[in-house]
């Protein structure tokens, strides 16, 4: 087999044979130090996008796993948050639920324990509660509500099967047979007053009331039972020249809280 002498692998092997040996001899010393000292600055360049390349890599790749990770706990996060809230819904309802029942166990009363499932307005300045019992639960109009401290705080006005509606003590129109607990044990008739407070008119002027005195159901007049704590009375209106008088009576009861109320059944 012949080779040909201008064989490029040839040249190439030939070529590569005398530099290696030159190199050796240390005779390439002087060319290698300037062909290095030409591309040095190149190779620097090379060398310094390699490493901010090979950085830049690292951190994206690092950064994309932190913010995988960060999502993911971040989503535990919520699960528990979700499930601590409905705990602490869970024990504050109980909580309720068990002082209801302690007041009517101490007062002899018949109550039926229910969920505030809707707060409406039906008509200006009226806050109704919607409830879920209803006639099949033995629940008809005039029945007094309960908050789970005792106090009254509206009537039923509206029963259906399951669900009933019941007007709140602030309401207008929803009027409550009253009495003050003071020396006369003065009678009257409470209505709502702009869905703020309670208002006690016609009380006549001889009658000696005063602020901090405490408003119950005087028990005369339908199915609500005497003794339920209406408010106390908060300013007395007693203009000299006036027949009556009258009284704001301000709620123990905070009505925005109330998600379990009782309704009193005789």
């Amino acid at each position: 087999m012949k080779i040909k002498k201008n064989n490029p692998i040839v040249i190439f092997i030939v070529v590569a044979g005398l530099l290696f040996f030159l190199h050796s001899l240390g005779a390439l010393g002087p060319a290698e130090d300037f062909l290095w000292f030409l591309t040095k600055p190149v190779s620097s360049r090379l060398y310094t996008w390699g490493s901010s390349f090979r950085r830049f890599y690292q951190d994206n790749r690092s950064q994309n796993e932190l913010n995988i990770q960060v999502d993911k706990l971040t989503k535990e996060v919520a699960v528990l948050t979700i499930a601590n809230s409905q705990c602490l819904d869970e024990i504050e309802e109980n909580k309720k639920l068990r002082a209801a029942l302690k007041f009517s166990q101490a007062n002899n009363f018949r109550v039926v324990v229910a969920n505030v499932i809707a707060k409406e307005t039906a008509v200006e300045d009226s806050r109704d509660l919607i409830i879920n019992r209803g006639s099949n639960d033995g629940l008809f109009p005039g029945l007094g509500l309960i908050s789970e401290e005792g106090a009254i705080v509206g009537k039923v006005v509206e029963v259906k099967a399951a669900t009933a509606r019941a007007c709140l003590t602030t309401s207008p129109n929803c009027q409550l047979a009253a009495a003050i607990q003071n020396q006369a044990k003065t009678q009257g008739i409470t209505d709502g007053d702009l869905g703020l407070t309670i208002k006690m008119n016609y009380i006549p002027q001889l009658e000696k009331i005063a602020g901090g005195d405490l408003v119950i159901t005087s028990g005369l007049g339908g199915n609500i039972p005497r003794g339920l704590v209406i408010g106390r009375v908060s300013r007395v209106y007693n203009a000299s020249n006036e027949v009556w008088q009258s009284a704001t009576i301000e709620p123990l009861v905070n009505f925005d809280n109330l998600t379990v109320v009782s309704v009193v059944i005789p």
